[in-house]
């Protein structure tokens, strides 16, 4: 009996330790799951304003690096697996990545005040659009050519106002040749020829874009508290409980999730992640869902919440309305 307990004790170690070692072996992959639907009425402050009596959820999606215990995860519903060289743009290491999510957050947010206030006929002042040098990545030959926040004004002869703009306006080249790279630097445009090189998706410069706009003062000062999000697919909600709270929305309504990118202009944009944001407002008690129209097709069979498509903010404030 006591050789049987031993026995047992030792295949018991020995399937721990083997489970242990599996739960820390790395592997290629990332799983991708429902994250938390955060209410925007605790974390968004309109200077003399308060917020209404509806609920604006802003949702988000929860990234984990997949270790070989943790594949059997993706079989759980709402749980997507990518490749790494999938999740992060070519050249990109999470740490820069994450980087690059945190100034998209911080742009997102300014932008979905501007777009609130003037939707509100507040008068504010055009905004620009600029882009900028990121990062410059570890093989490029940009390194000591380009710095981090020299702003894009030309590439090739190409205007620069897009974040692929510059990797259109290279692809013509073979690697190792030249291109023409006009930078705006500490208030004059500097002439530059920067070497390209060769990467997965053909010749580029080797570096990382940000997109800023340069929004002025606003009438009405807007406070985030939103630490634990990044990226830009908040905009949309960010502008909606921004505008809500300038008009004095007062009524009580049924909450509303949703996700999109804001432009400058009003624009949605499309975004990562519909299928686990979707399931993260589900879980909130959200009763509608905005998305952006190009991302429909993921969701547009969700059962258990109503999916709105919407490609405006002016679509999303008249959805919000018929929602009720």
């Amino acid at each position: 009996m006591q050789d049987r307990r031993r026995s047992a004790f030792v295949v018991a170690t020995a399937v721990s330790i083997l489970l242990a070692g599996l739960a820390l072996v790395p592997t290629p992959y990332y799983l991708l799951s429902p994250g938390t639907a955060v209410d925007l009425s605790r974390r968004v402050a309109v200077e003399g304003h308060v917020p209404g009596k509806r609920s604006y959820f802003l949702t988000d999606v929860t990234v984990q690096r997949a270790t070989v215990l943790l594949l059997l995860a993706a079989l759980l519903p709402g749980t997507r697996l990518v490749r790494h060289d999938v999740l992060l743009p070519p050249g990109e290491t999470l740490r820069s990545y994450d980087r690059v999510l945190s100034a998209a957050m911080d742009d997102s947010q300014h932008v979905a005040a501007y777009v609130a206030e003037r939707a509100a006929g507040l008068h504010v002042t055009p905004a620009v659009r600029r882009i900028v040098v990121s990062e410059v990545l570890a093989q490029s030959r940009a390194r000591g050519v380009l710095h981090i926040g020299d702003r894009l004004v030309r590439v090739q002869g190409i205007p620069i106002e897009g974040p692929h703009d510059a990797a259109h306006a290279v692809g013509a080249l073979r690697p190792g040749e030249r291109a023409r790279v006009d930078v705006e630097r500490d208030g004059r445009v500097v002439h530059l020829s920067v070497p390209t090189i060769a990467m997965n998706a053909g010749t580029r410069l080797g570096i990382g874009i940000g997109v800023l706009s340069t929004v002025p003062e606003l009438p009405v000062p807007v406070h985030f508290s939103m630490s634990d999000v990044e990226g830009s697919s908040g905009g949309l909600m960010f502008a909606l409980a921004i505008y809500a709270e300038l008009t004095n929305e007062r009524r009580a309504s049924s909450p509303v999730a949703g996700t999109g990118t804001i432009a400058i202009d009003g624009t949605v944009g499309e975004i990562e992640g519909t299928q686990q944001k979707v399931i993260a407002a589900e879980r909130a008690g959200a009763r509608t869902f905005l998305v952006p129209r190009k991302n429909y097709a993921e969701i547009a069979n969700e059962r258990g919440i109503t999916v709105v498509p919407v490609d405006t903010f002016a679509a999303a404030l008249a959805a919000v309305r018929e929602s009720d």
